[in-house]
């Protein structure tokens, strides 16, 4: 009996069902003063509520496959994943590495408003620009960013991208990226960066998988490529190498980290996903545009993976009983081909949850150091 088949989840609506349906038949029987009768009701009513809660969960476990399995929900961890590197990244051009040497542009606009509760180190932006999108981000600044010694240090960036449902706030909580990024930096596997975190719901609530909808609708994917890289290297002593700039996400904001690297090179050099997909898939009842459109060929990351690939590395991490993640993963894995560089950790079980990519980040940082020459760790 599997945790996300059938038998499970109407099993649970029809025991939530009886159990009302048994409360309102019995509760003249239950009636009375006495402590016995009180005891029994409370007791009854409580029993009613958890089964239509546990029915709940069933249904949102069933929906956005949290545990895999029965073992999956009892262990809470994913298997032990298989690491499978990539080919090696293409060699930097000179022009290239003339550009990461030089390594940024000086700020020219105010940094973005301090949150509250960082000390100082979280920052809120306004991004508008050639999109017409008008969002924020959450900007996590280096240690020592603000300290006087540090003015001619210039840092990566890397844009972390949030699943939905959901918002930023889940890189700082759930996902915490600070210890993250902290463990890799003082192992001396990665260069700290500028870790940016932006708002993906607009409007709220939409599920726009980072792509640019038709006239009058969020262009997300021009604000991601195009709008962000500006707002960040205007704000913050940015490198502005596509070699020092990375995209990492999760579920849908693995899909948006893979569509930026495999389609947007010339701004970001590589892409971390972890449980995303390959291919374009609308949720919440919006479309940018039809299956089978140009757009939508366009952004089959499969088939570009498989025809004419761009000299892009991707860290790709997923687990073979995730329906969400897996079957596309599968199909890019098996396409990817040179010039792209594709490292993967495949395991197999683990859940489509936050617990399961936390515990992918550290190889994953430590893979962008290795891998990404703007993210190396100095000498």
């Amino acid at each position: 009996m599997s945790l996300t088949g059938s038998l499970v989840q109407w099993g649970s609506a029809a025991l939530a069902v009886l159990a009302s349906a048994a409360v309102v038949v019995l509760w003249r029987r239950l009636a009375g003063g006495g402590p016995a009768a009180v005891l029994a009701r409370s007791a009854a009513l409580l029993a009613v509520n958890l089964l239509v809660v546990l029915a709940l969960l069933v249904w949102a476990n069933d929906r956005f496959s949290f545990y895999s399995g029965w073992a999956d929900l009892a262990g809470g961890s994913a298997g032990a994943g298989v690491l499978t590197p990539g080919t090696a990244p293409v060699a930097l051009t000179a022009a290239q590495s003339a550009a990461l040497a030089a390594g940024t542009t000086r700020p020219t606009a105010p940094e973005g408003e301090p949150v509250p509760g960082y000390g100082g180190r979280v920052q809120q932006l306004t991004v508008t620009g050639a999109s017409g999108v008008n969002s924020t981000a959450l900007v996590v600044l280096p240690r020592g960013y603000d300290d006087p010694s540090q003015a001619g240090t210039t840092y990566p960036v890397l844009v972390a991208l949030h699943g939905f449902p959901g918002d930023p706030r889940q890189w700082l909580t759930a996902l915490d990226v600070r210890p993250a990024v902290a463990q890799a930096v003082g192992a001396h596997q990665l260069d700290d960066p500028i870790v940016v975190i932006p708002d993906l719901g607009v409007p709220a609530g939409r599920d726009t998988e980072c792509v640019d909808g038709p006239p009058g609708q969020p262009q997300l994917e021009t604000w991601l490529s195009t709008d962000l890289p500006q707002a960040v290297e205007a704000s913050y002593r940015a490198r502005t190498s596509p070699q020092a700039w990375a995209a990492m996400g999760f579920s849908m904001g693995g899909w948006c980290a893979a569509e930026l690297a495999v389609l947007h090179p010339q701004q970001y050099g590589a892409g971390i996903v972890m449980g995303g997909y390959f291919r374009y898939d609308p949720g919440s009842g919006y479309e940018a545009f039809g299956p089978g459109s140009p757009q939508a060929q366009a952004h089959d990351l499969v088939a570009v993976a498989a025809g004419d690939p761009p000299a892009t590395s991707l860290f790709v991490a997923s687990s073979r009983d995730d329906p969400e993640s897996w079957p596309t993963t599968q199909a890019f894995l098996a396409a990817a081909k040179a010039p792209m560089s594709v490292t993967s950790l495949v395991a197999r079980t683990g859940g489509h949850r936050s617990g399961v990519w936390a515990a992918q980040m550290p190889q994953a940082l430590a893979w962008l150091g290795s891998t990404a020459p703007g993210f190396a760790p100095p000498a």
